[in-house]
């Protein structure tokens, strides 16, 4: 009989055998009536009333003895393996017509490339920027010197936007089976095993760069091909089909295009709009990235426990609903222990975002504070693209070229310490060691539209409050971060496709319809896994 034994408290140093004891002490039985037992979840309980910080674990057992089932301990319920959702029948798979062609190497598009080269369809992985580890050495000159090549950067090349991040593993998505696939993908391809169980698991933007080469490879060695350095420039449409595209300078044929390029490929979404691809404008949220000592946070998080060694650094999620003539504002990506990053894709644009590597261990914390932004607030700023659906490209843009300018038209970032941005005022200098050192005062009022500004004044102290040892005196601000989500999304079908265009297949966080790594991952494997299943 498989049991799922919820909530066992557990010392953070314990051992396999602590484990079986919990559970037995829980089921009320002898350790040897439990022939297996396998971790599910773990979470950090570290509240102050605590004397010491422990685990929280869920976690399944094989039980060989005999237990009243109307009558089950508290958190303990039986296992219904019949439930279990059935792996992709890969010898089930159709014979594709071409091979098919995936544009994108950052996670949607790697996992869609792996599930399609193991079916034996050898697909062709198209990326405009370069490998992981070369593309490492073109963002350090970007952050150190201001040298954009524009196809290869910090949102463009080999692991997507994600590959300079945190690497957070968190989603919405419930669709397990692929969560749990993707996460063992990773652990074969070096990532702590952790990420299995952990409630809240990351990987951080080192790891990131060793485990990339490693599903490049499992692509590679399944039939599949990648080409670097090339940029879709041309789907060809016969009677509202794909029939080949231009990369390169090549045309390639093919019958299935999946469209992997993120939130920010702008250049894809006008050519899907000079193909008619139904598009439509979508929410987003723009802000600043806030920093403040990472030690505040641990503090405000864990309290007497902060200094614990085996607890590392605290991370934080805030939210406040909308009031008093403001918006409501909410944070996204926080990084603990680590630092503010520029980005960028365009000669005249500036955005931020934040990074972490794995051990989180660098003096600050960071998170973006957002306001959400609809599309009827697009038309706020001129609309310098021709197809309507595009206008939100247009008002990220906006706030990018004068980001971009503010910092003195070199990719240096505009920062401001806290308090004097709530005052309105220009900050005459910024605290050494901050996370980003490329920085300068600039004026926030003449980069964000009026509405984000006057939220953020009025929602961050109250939100900060929550964080209670959080000293707003010590927090520095950067603009802008505009690129949570994309403006767009590419419709489609319950069959994957394009609502309009046979063979075209969005997909991911570019597309509209994912957001972070594992829901992109996840929505690229599917993907994959419905063309295969077409009939």
């Amino acid at each position: 009989m498989k049991l799922l034994v919820r909530q066992i408290e557990i010392a953070l140093d314990y051992n396999q055998a602590m484990v079986v004891n919990s559970v037995a002490s829980r089921l009320g039985c002898n350790t040897k009536e439990i022939r297996k037992c396998e971790i599910i979840r773990r979470s950090l309980d570290a509240r102050p009333w605590r004397n010491a910080p422990v685990y929280i674990l869920s976690v399944e057992v094989e039980y060989s003895g005999k237990l009243n089932l109307k009558r089950l301990p508290a958190n303990v319920e039986k296992v219904d393996s019949s439930l279990a959702e059935a792996d992709f029948n890969y010898s089930s798979c159709r014979k594709l017509s071409s091979r098919p062609v995936v544009v994108g190497a950052g996670p949607a598009g790697l996992m869609a490339a792996i599930v399609l080269a193991r079916a034996g369809a050898r697909p062709i992985l198209i990326e405009r920027g370069s490998k992981a580890e070369e593309r490492h050495e073109v963002v350090n000159a970007f952050w150190e010197k201001g040298l954009l090549n524009p196809e290869n950067n910090v949102l463009y090349g080999e692991g997507g936007a994600g590959l300079f991040s945190d690497g957070k593993l968190t989603a919405r998505s419930k669709d397990r089976r692929r969560i749990r696939i993707f996460f063992e993908e990773l652990v074969k391809a070096g990532a702590n095993p952790d990420i299995l169980i952990e409630a809240e698991p990351h990987l951080g933007s080192d790891a990131l760069l060793k485990i990339i080469p490693k599903l490049r490879a499992e692509i590679l060695n399944s039939g599949g091909e990648i080409r670097y350095n090339t940029a879709l420039t041309e789907i060809n449409l016969e009677n509202n089909k794909v029939v080949s595209v231009k990369a390169g300078g090549e045309l390639i044929k093919t019958d299935y295009l999946l469209l992997c390029t993120g939130h920010s490929a702008r250049d894809i979404y006008r050519t899907l709009a000079s193909i008619s691809a139904d598009l439509e404008a979508k929410p987003i949220a723009v802000g600043i990235r806030l920093e403040v000592p990472q030690k505040q946070i641990n503090k405000s998080q864990f309290r007497k426990f902060a200094d614990h060694a085996k607890i590392g650094a605290a991370s934080y999620k805030l939210t406040r609903k909308s009031e008093d003539g403001v918006r409501a504002c909410y944070t996204f990506c926080m990084c603990p222990g680590g630092q503010v990053i520029a980005c960028a894709n365009d000669e005249k644009g500036l955005t931020t975002n934040g990074m972490s590597l794995s051990r989180r261990d660098a003096k600050y914390g960071n998170a973006a504070f957002t306001v959400p932004v609809e599309p009827e607030d697009y038309s706020s700023v001129e609309n310098t693209e021709k197809y309507l659906p595009l206008a939100g490209i247009s008002f990220q843009r906006s706030i990018e070229e004068k980001a971009f300018a503010a910092g003195g038209n070199d990719f240096t970032v505009p920062a401001l310490k806290l308090k004097d941005f709530l005052k309105g005022k220009v900050s005459a200098d910024l605290p050494e060691g901050r996370s980003c050192p490329r920085s300068v005062p600039a004026d926030f009022n003449a980069i964000l539209p009026e509405f984000v500004t006057d939220t953020l004044r009025h929602q961050i102290p109250h939100m900060l409050k929550e964080l209670n040892e959080v000293n707003p005196d010590d927090a520095v601000i950067y603009a802008a971060e505009t690129r949570t989500s994309s403006p767009v999304r590419v419709l489609r079908g319950e069959d994957g496709q394009s609502t309009n265009i046979a063979g075209l297949y969005p997909v991911g966080e570019g597309a509209g319809y994912a957001g972070g790594i594992v829901s992109s991952a996840v929505d690229g494997m599917k993907t994959a896994e419905m063309l295969l299943s077409n009939n």
